[in-house]
C-alpha cells in the first residue's frame, strides 16, 4: 500500500514537471516533444483546442494496448499520469521562460526526458509512444529512449512541413536530449546477476520466482565458520527491478549475504516483463 501511494505521488509530480517543460520551454517556441503530444500540438495550432484535452483523447486507444500487454496497474497509473499532465497543461501558462530557442530545446528536452524516465521507473508512463515503446522494449529488449526517438522522427517530419525546417532542427535536438535522458533514468535493459547465500533458501527462492517469474539456480554450500548447511541462489534481474528485489530479500532473510554484479549479456530464455 505504501509503495502504491509513493508511486502515485511521484508520478503526479513528474507529470506536472512534464507539463511544465512543454508549456514553458517547448510549445512557446513551436517545439514539439514528438509522439501523441506532438500530434496534439499540431491539432491545437489549427483548432485552438487545449493541448492537454487533445492528449487525453488521443491516448484512449493506446490505453487499450497497454492493458493487453502491460497490465491493469500500468494502465491505471498511466491514465492517472495523463490526467494530471492534461490538467497541468491547462493550469500552467504557455509562456517561454527563455527567448533562446536553442537553450529551451536542450533544457526542455532534458526536463521532459527525466520526467518520463522516472514515470516509467515508477510503473506508469505519459501514454502515447511511451506505451508503444514499452511494449516493443519488453518483446525485443531494445532501449525505450531509442524507440521513442525513432517514432518521434515521424512527428518531426510533420513539424517541418507545418512550421518550417529551421524549427524542426531544434525539435530534433529536444527529442534527442529527451531520449538520452530517458535511457539514463530508465535502465531496465541493464542486467544484474544476484548471488545470494542464505539458510532460508526454500522461502527465498519461492519469493524470487513469484516476484519475477524467472528461474533461480540453487547450489549446495556450507558456512566455513559455523559449518551450517546453506544454499547459494543465483538469478538474473534487470537493474530496474533491483530495489524491489532487495526489499524482498531483506523481508524473507535479513541475514542473507548478497553479491550483485553487472551482467554483460544473457543467452537463452530470459523473461523481460
Amino acid at each position: 500500500m505504501f509503495r502504491l501511494v509513493f508511486q502515485v505521488i511521484v508520478i503526479g509530480l513528474c507529470s506536472i514537471l512534464y507539463g511544465f517543460a512543454l508549456n514553458t520551454f517547448l510549445i512557446p517556441h513551436k517545439l514539439t516533444s514528438g509522439g501523441v503530444t506532438g500530434i496534439a500540438f499540431f491539432i491545437h495550432h489549427f483548432s485552438n483546442i487545449n493541448t492537454g484535452t487533445i492528449v487525453f483523447i488521443l491516448n484512449i486507444p493506446l490505453f487499450i494496448l497497454g492493458l493487453i500487454y502491460l497490465g491493469r496497474k500500468f494502465v491505471f497509473l498511466t491514465i492517472y499520469s495523463v490526467t494530471v499532465l492534461s490538467l497541468s497543461m491547462k493550469i500552467i501558462p504557455t509562456n517561454a521562460i527563455s527567448p533562446d530557442i536553442m537553450l529551451s530545446s536542450i533544457i526542455g528536452g532534458a526536463i521532459y526526458g527525466i520526467a518520463v524516465g522516472i514515470l516509467i521507473r515508477m510503473g506508469g508512463s505519459t501514454g502515447g509512444t511511451d506505451i508503444v515503446s514499452l511494449v516493443l522494449a519488453k518483446r525485443k529488449n531494445w532501449q525505450v529512449g531509442f524507440l521513442n526517438t525513432c517514432m518521434n522522427l515521424m512527428v518531426v517530419g510533420i513539424s517541418g512541413l507545418i512550421f518550417g525546417w529551421n524549427i524542426t532542427l531544434y525539435t530534433i535536438i529536444a527529442i534527442y536530449v529527451a531520449g538520452r535522458a530517458i535511457d539514463m533514468v530508465y535502465t531496465t535493459q541493464n542486467k544484474l546477476t544476484l548471488t545470494i547465500v542464505t539458510e532460508k533458501y526454500n522461502e527465498l527462492s519461492d519469493a524470487l520466482i513469484h516476484l519475477h517469474a524467472r528461474g533461480v539456480t540453487m547450489t549446495d554450500a556450507e558456512g566455513a565458520y559455523t559449518h551450517k548447511p546453506k544454499k547459494v541462489l543465483t538469478t538474473v534481474i534487470t537493474k530496474f527491478e533491483l530495489n524491489e528485489t532487495k526489499h524482498t530479500i531483506r523481508t524473507v532473510d535479513p541475514k542473507a549475504f548478497v553479491n550483485i554484479t553487472q551482467t554483460l549479456e544473457v543467452m537463452g530464455r530470459f523473461r523481460k516483463d
